[in-house]
């Protein structure tokens, strides 16, 4: 077989059960952190800290979000950057560099430095109740040269629940509960895909 053949064959088979922080280290350089210590002192805070103001959320949400469910956590990603920037004293939330350059795209959403040189990785996720034990994929991450990890520390994640209050999984909604989840013995699956835009296919392939 030739190497291209035997790059599609390893394409083909994937990668089951793959440890997160393996894929991060190998793909960026730094190491995820197992959350403990100072780090754990620093997300209870944070964790304290938003459930005292999660009515408030929740109303936020509920009054002024009237888009579509699969964006609620772009909507929270901004609502926990203020709330922690506002709140917490020391806390500084941003969002992480691509290269020079901020992009709210992409894993993770947020870094929080808690200290000087102390980081925390924030992924805002969220979840329906009823979906809490669903294998549908709800977590994605994909390697880039502009990577957003900048420094060896814990990566958190943390999941709301949400609740339509509209009809057919439509807005308005309400925020009832919300998980903080440690990401260091995350596993994760690998599904290779190949793809084309509109120009590799009406320009470069022959119209019959």
């Amino acid at each position: 077989m030739s190497e291209f053949d035997i790059f599609i064959k390893r394409l083909i088979q994937g990668a089951q059960n793959v440890f997160f922080r393996d894929v991060i280290k190998s793909s960026s350089g730094f190491n995820i952190y197992k959350v403990d210590g100072v780090y754990l002192d620093a997300i209870t805070k944070i964790k304290e800290s938003l459930k005292g103001d999660l009515d408030s959320i929740s109303k936020s949400v509920e009054k002024n979000y009237n888009k579509r469910v699969n964006e609620l956590s772009n909507y929270l990603e901004g609502i926990i950057k203020i709330h922690i920037n506002n709140n917490l004293k020391g806390f500084v939330a941003s969002i992480p560099n691509a290269g020079k350059n901020k992009q709210s795209a992409g894993y993770p959403d947020l870094i929080v430095e808690f200290e000087r040189g102390k980081y925390i990785y924030i992924e805002v996720k969220i979840y329906q109740k009823k979906a809490i034990n669903s294998s549908f994929r709800t977590f994605y991450f994909k390697p880039s040269k502009q990577d957003k990890i900048m420094e060896s520390c814990p990566h958190i994640l943390i999941g709301f629940e949400v609740e339509s209050l509209g009809k057919n999984n439509t807005a308005p909604f309400r925020i009832n509960n919300f998980k903080i989840i440690d990401l260091y013995n995350l596993k994760v699956n690998l599904k290779p895909e190949f793809n084309a835009s509109n120009p590799m296919i009406y320009k470069s392939c022959k119209e019959i």
